[in-house]
């Protein structure tokens, strides 16, 4: 080894040394007052920090001082992204009125799922009609099955949305920004999603779902099963937001038929949803009727993801921290009597 490069190595490792030797960044709990996160599931073992080789072996122990520094910065991106979103709650009550536009996209969603529900019962009774007419419960019953399924996928397809936008992103994300903050505002402030009306609530999906539906619909050759398997998926995944606004309200504002569809395990109840608003807010992501939960949460897949993702990126997800921030429960006293109906 030449004397130049034995001095380019000894320069490496003087560097490397002194920046252990610097003072420690203060810890991130002093930093924020409303705010504390701690990286709770590191990345160390997926990052390859390299060594540098000196005549006398080399300085593979300085791993450990960069893995805490990557841990303490990753610590601190998140909790400076989640300390600016969702920030203070839509004050004036006039904002969680259903406006004509949010009602007009509703019902062109609704209305579209429902046209494809129909146009599966009248696909299966015109079949009927063309094999020689005469009863065919099986027919119907395979309608039924198809919407049964639809409602026990919907659920799957809430977490996995839930989980990401929970988890990725931020308000300055492309189209997805406001949707991404206002459910990382959801864990600060969970009173308000009670407090919206329908078409206020339910109405931020119904365009991207529109999308779906109406080109189904134009479709000549979807069968009457896919036709009432997308109908009905699709307005359970709309819905959800409400069955999640019911999971948030105390059974006293519900209605009878609302309490016995959450005892019966079809729309998720207050206490399965419960669960998932616990720092770092992980698991229990899904929001229909909270069957897919136990599996998701279980299996581990969603971790696995998690990991694969910051292999693959760098970008750790939000729920390897635990961020603790003043979380308000109940709407201010008062708020919204005598505009809210």
């Amino acid at each position: 080894m030449n004397v130049m490069h034995t001095a380019k190595i000894t320069a490496r490792v003087s560097a490397t040394r002194a920046r252990s030797s610097a003072p420690a960044r203060a810890p991130i709990a002093k930093r924020a007052a409303s705010t504390t996160t701690r990286v709770y599931s590191p990345p160390n073992g997926s990052i390859d920090f390299g060594s540098v080789d000196e005549i006398s072996g080399s300085v593979d122990a300085d791993q450990d001082l960069r893995a805490a520094m990557v841990e303490r910065d990753t610590a601190e991106t998140l909790r400076r992204t989640i300390a600016a979103m969702g920030g203070a709650p839509v004050q004036d009550p006039a904002a969680f009125i259903s406006t004509p536009e949010q009602r007009l996209q509703t019902s062109i969603l609704f209305g579209s799922c429902a046209a494809l529900c129909a146009r599966g019962v009248v696909g299966v009774h015109e079949n009927i009609l063309a094999s020689g007419g005469g009863d065919d419960p099986l027919a119907y019953a395979s309608l039924l099955a198809a919407a049964v399924g639809a409602w026990w996928l919907s659920d799957l397809g809430t977490g996995i949305f839930h989980w990401s936008v929970d988890n990725y992103g931020s308000k300055q994300t492309p189209v997805m920004g406001d949707v991404i903050d206002a459910f990382q505002g959801h864990h600060k402030y969970p009173w308000t999603i009670t407090k919206r009306q329908f078409a206020n609530n339910t109405h931020t999906t119904c365009p991207a779902t529109s999308c779906v539906t109406i080109p189904l619909l134009l479709t000549p050759d979807l069968g009457p099963n896919a036709c009432v398997f997308m109908g009905v998926f699709c307005s359970m995944v709309v819905l959800s937001q409400q069955f999640h606004a019911w999971s948030h309200a105390k059974k006293s504002e519900l209605p009878a038929l609302v309490i016995a569809a959450q005892d019966a395990g079809l729309v998720i109840s207050r206490k399965a949803h419960g669960q998932h608003h616990k720092p770092p807010f992980e698991g229990r992501y899904c929001i229909v009727s909270g069957w897919w939960n136990d599996a998701l949460d279980g299996s581990g897949v969603l971790k696995r993801a998690e990991r694969f993702i910051y292999d693959t990126t760098g970008v750790a997800a939000r729920c390897w921290t635990e961020a603790t921030f003043n979380v308000q429960e109940e709407a201010p006293e008062g708020w919204g009597n005598d505009i809210i109906r």
